[in-house]
C-alpha cells in the first residue's frame, strides 16, 4: 500500500496537467452539482439529534428521489425499503471499535425490487452504508461512492476496492492526508472535490 509521500497522489488539472493539491481542490470543488444535492447542510446541522424523518430525508438525498414518484419501493436506484429501515431504528454513530461490523451490517442488507413477473434483490452497499455514517457522525466519516472510487483510482494510479477493510484502514487515512496536504478547512470542499474528479472526463497527459 501507498503511503505518506506527496508523490503518491496525481493531481490534475481539467487537461490533464499536474497541479498543485490547493489548486486541484477549489477547481474540482468548484464542478460540485451543489443544485443536485441540495439540503446537505440543513441535514448536518441536526446531526446530534436525528429524527425519523430526517434519516429518510438522508436517504432521498443519498438516492436522488425528490418526489414521491421516486421514493418508493420498487424503483430501480432507489433503496428504500432498507431507508426506511434505517429510519424506524435511527441508528447513531457506533463506537470505533464497532465501525466495521456497522458497515459490513448496513451494506449487507439485501431488498427486492418487483418489475412485473420479474423480481431482483439488492443489496443496500457500501455508498449508501458510509452515507448514513458520514451523517450520523458529523461529517467525520467520508462518503465512499463510485465516483469517489474513481477519483481515488485517478489520485493514486491503482485499482480501489468496494470494501468495508479499504474504506477503514486505507481511503479515510488517505482522506486525511488529501486533506492536509490541500490545507482544506472545510472537509465538505474534499468531498465535493473527489465527487468531480471521479465524474471528470478529461485527457490525462504523461
Amino acid at each position: 500500500m501507498l503511503t505518506g509521500a506527496l508523490s503518491q497522489f496525481r493531481f490534475l488539472s481539467l487537461d490533464g496537467k499536474n497541479v498543485a493539491p490547493k489548486e486541484w481542490l477549489h477547481m474540482w470543488a468548484d464542478l460540485y452539482p451543489s443544485q443536485d444535492h441540495a439540503g446537505y447542510e440543513e441535514l448536518m446541522a441536526r446531526h446530534e439529534s436525528f429524527s425519523h424523518a430526517d434519516i429518510e430525508r438522508i436517504g432521498r438525498w443519498k438516492d436522488n428521489a425528490r418526489t414521491a414518484v421516486k421514493w418508493k419501493p420498487n424503483v430501480a436506484s432507489v433503496a428504500y425499503e432498507i431507508w426506511m429501515q434505517a429510519a424506524s431504528e435511527v441508528p447513531v454513530c457506533p463506537k470505533d471499535d464497532r465501525m466495521a461490523d456497522f458497515l459490513e451490517d448496513w451494506s449487507g442488507r439485501k431488498y427486492t425490487d418487483e418489475f412485473g413477473t420479474r423480481r431482483v434483490e439488492k443489496r443496500f452497499g457500501l455508498s449508501r452504508a458510509t452515507t448514513l455514517l458520514h451523517f450520523i457522525s458529523g461529517g467525520r466519516f467520508p462518503i465512499f461512492d463510485l465516483r469517489v472510487r474513481k477519483a481515488m483510482a485517478r489520485l493514486l494510479s491503482s485499482h480501489v476496492p468496494n470494501a468495508v477493510p479499504w474504506y477503514l484502514e486505507s481511503y479515510c487515512p488517505l482522506f486525511s492526508e488529501i486533506a492536509a496536504l490541500c490545507a482544506a478547512k472545510d472537509l465538505r470542499v474534499v468531498d465535493k472535490a473527489l465527487f468531480s474528479y471521479g465524474g471528470g472526463t478529461f485527457t490525462e497527459s504523461d
